[in-house]
C-alpha cells in the first residue's frame, strides 16, 4: 500500500499512481488533490486514461480520508476553534503536507524535470503539476503559499519541476469571499432546518447535480455584478434526462463505497467550511499575489457552467478579481470554461476531461477559454 510520511510526526498519506506511462522518459506528473468527502479514488476513470497523454497521474488521500492518518485531537481541536490564528495553522499545516509529499515523490520516483524550453511557443517536458478540484483547491492553494516559508535549497529544488497550478471547479470561499447568504446560495451544510442524516441524503443530488444557468450570465461571467449573477444562477438541479441524472445518483452501491467517505463530513470537513474568511484570503494571496517565486509556474482556473451555484460563484469573484484588481506582480492565471459540465466532469466525462488537462499542462502559451463537454447520450464518456 502506497504511503507517503507528510509531517515530522509521521503522519502518512495514502496514494495512488499510475506510474510512468510505457517507454517515457520525458512524460509530465499531475499530482491531483480531491475535494470534501471524496478520496483520490473519485479520479479513477482519469488514472486510466493518463498514458497516452505521456502524462503519469498521481491521486493523494489527504488526512483524515481513506488509508491516510486520521487528524490528531489537537488537530481537530484546531479546526474547530474560533480563533482565527489556529484557523489558519491548520490550514498551513495541510499545505506544508503537500509540500512534504512533493519533495518526496520526487526524490522518490525521479520524475523528469521541467525542460528549459528556451525556445518561445517550444513545448516544454517533465516536471509536475498541481490539481486541487473543489474543496482541494483550498488545500493546493496552501501548498504554493509555503513557497515563501520554505528552506532555500528545497524551494529551489521544486522550482525546477513546478509547471502548473489547476484550480478545477472550485468550491464556495476558496479565494476568500465570506459565507453568501443560504437564500442567495443554498447549500445544504449551512441548513439549519435539516437533520444530519437528511443534509447527508440530500447533498448528493444537490452537489453532483446538472444547472442550466442563465446564458447571458455564463458567457460573459466576471462582467455582471453579483446581483446580477444571482438573478442568472439556479438553484434547481434539471430535470433528468438519462445522461445528465446527478453523478452520483447514477453509481452503483460498489462505486459510492470507493469513492465516498460520509464520515469525514462530520467528523472534519465541515469545520473546514466555517472557517473565518482571512485564512483563504491570505492563503491565495500568498500563492498567487507575487510570481516572484516559482516564476515558471503557470495557474489554470477550470470552472464548469452546469455546476451548482456555488461553485459558479468563487469563479466569478476570482476572474472578477483578476480583470479588475490583480497586483502587477501577481501570476498570470487562464481560464477555461468546460461547457456542459455539472461539479464531476473527471466521473461523467474521463476522456475529454483528461484530454483538456494534458492540452492546458502541455500548452506552450495560451489555452482555449471554452471546452464543450458534450451532453448528448451517444457521446458520454460512461465506460471505466
Amino acid at each position: 500500500m502506497p504511503l507517503a510520511i507528510v509531517d515530522k510526526f509521521g503522519s502518512q498519506c495514502y496514494y495512488e499512481d499510475t506510474s510512468a506511462p510505457p517507454g517515457s522518459s520525458d512524460y509530465t506528473t499531475l499530482v491531483l488533490i480531491h475535494g470534501a468527502g471524496f478520496p483520490g479514488t473519485i479520479f479513477e476513470r482519469l488514472l486510466t486514461r493518463a498514458a497516452k497523454h505521456n502524462m503519469r497521474l498521481v491521486a493523494v488521500n489527504m488526512r483524515d480520508y481513506s488509508r491516510s492518518t486520521p487528524y490528531s485531537q489537537s488537530e481537530l481541536d484546531d479546526l474547530r476553534s474560533t480563533n482565527s490564528e489556529r484557523q489558519a495553522a491548520a490550514v498551513r499545516a495541510r499545505g506544508l503536507e503537500i509540500v512534504t509529499f512533493l519533495l518526496w515523490y520526487i526524490r522518490k520516483e525521479n520524475i523528469p524535470p521541467l525542460s528549459s524550453g528556451a525556445q518561445e511557443g517550444s513545448i516544454r517536458r517533465g516536471g509536475i503539476s498541481l490539481s486541487g478540484w473543489s474543496w482541494g483547491c483550498k488545500m493546493a492553494l496552501s501548498c504554493v503559499a509555503r513557497a515563501q516559508e520554505l528552506q532555500p535549497d528545497d524551494r529551489e529544488f521544486l522550482a525546477g519541476y513546478m509547471r502548473a497550478l489547476v484550480l478545477f471547479d472550485p468550491s464556495p470561499r476558496v479565494f476568500g469571499a465570506p459565507m453568501a447568504p443560504i437564500e442567495e446560495h443554498y447549500n445544504p451544510f449551512y441548513d439549519a432546518s435539516m437533520t444530519p442524516e437528511a443534509k447527508k441524503d440530500f447533498f448528493t443530488g444537490w452537489v453532483s447535480g446538472y444547472y442550466s444557468h442563465s446564458a447571458a450570465v455564463l458567457d460573459d461571467l466576471p462582467s455582471h455584478s453579483y446581483a446580477e449573477l444571482c438573478a442568472g444562477l439556479t438553484g434547481e438541479p434539471m430535470a433528468y434526462p438519462s445522461h445528465q441524472t446527478p453523478t452520483l445518483h447514477r453509481m452503483s452501491p460498489e462505486e459510492l463505497a470507493r469513492v465516498v467517505n460520509e464520515d469525514v463530513i462530520a467528523r472534519s470537513h465541515i469545520f473546514y467550511e466555517l472557517l473565518d474568511s482571512t485564512v483563504y484570503t491570505d492563503s491565495m494571496r500568498l500563492a498567487l499575489h507575487d510570481a516572484s517565486v516559482w516564476p515558471e509556474l503557470r495557474v489554470l482556473l477550470l470552472w464548469c457552467d452546469m455546476s451548482v451555484s456555488g461553485t459558479v460563484v468563487p469563479s466569478w469573484g476570482f476572474l472578477k478579481a483578476y480583470q479588475e484588481d490583480w497586483p502587477a506582480n501577481g501570476r498570470r492565471v487562464d481560464a477555461v470554461r468546460i461547457k456542459g459540465a455539472n461539479h464531476f466532469p473527471h466521473w461523467d466525462y474521463p476522456d475529454r476531461t483528461m484530454q483538456l488537462l494534458a492540452e492546458i499542462i502541455w500548452s506552450a502559451d495560451r489555452v482555449p477559454e471554452v471546452k464543450m463537454m458534450s451532453t448528448r447520450t451517444d457521446e458520454a464518456d460512461v465506460s471505466i
